[in-house]
């Protein structure tokens, strides 16, 4: 089954509420998602195989995983309700249409890092390990390691320890 069908089976299906939790990732491994041990909570939109899951990932209900520019979700990751991360976008179109050309830039998400409830991550950004993101941010740049960030757009506010 292609990668469409096998979408439309995920975001209807198996991110169902009604949908074992502890099968979830295995159905996830059979459509070519590569997944350590983790939890994905029901109502979890994912758009894509290109999605990368280590060990101890946790992705909360709500969350969109809009991964055509390919996501990587090191161990330990852990997600709130809601977060978004987008890896598409569109270049700066001429005025008769400002939606130009589409792209594609992937995102990583370093070990042990924690993305708070409604935060949103931008295409090609890369988090370091163990950075927290907090709720609400919108996450425009790469963020380096073990750092609080903040903020529209997101600022490291605070140094964590490492």
């Amino acid at each position: 089954m292609e990668w469409k069908g096998i979408r439309r089976l995920f975001n209807t299906m198996i991110r169902s509420y009604y949908f074992p939790t502890k099968l979830r990732l295995r159905a996830l491994r059979l459509m070519g998602v590569k997944a350590g041990r983790g939890e994905i909570r029901a109502g979890v939109v994912i758009s894509g195989p290109n999605l990368t899951l280590g060990t101890g990932v946790f992705v909360n209900a709500g969350t969109s995983l809009l991964n055509q520019g390919g996501i990587v979700l090191e161990d330990h990751v852990a997600i709130a309700p809601e977060a978004l991360l987008l890896t598409t976008g569109h270049e700066i179109g001429p005025t008769r249409r400002r939606q130009g050309k589409l792209i594609r830039e992937p995102i990583s998400v370093g070990a042990g890092s924690w993305i708070g409830t409604r935060a949103v991550v931008l295409p090609g950004v890369t988090i370091g390990p163990g950075c927290v993101i907090a709720a609400g941010a919108l996450v425009s740049r790469d963020c380096s390691p073990n750092g609080l960030y903040v903020g529209i757009p997101a600022k490291r506010v605070r140094d964590l320890p490492g």
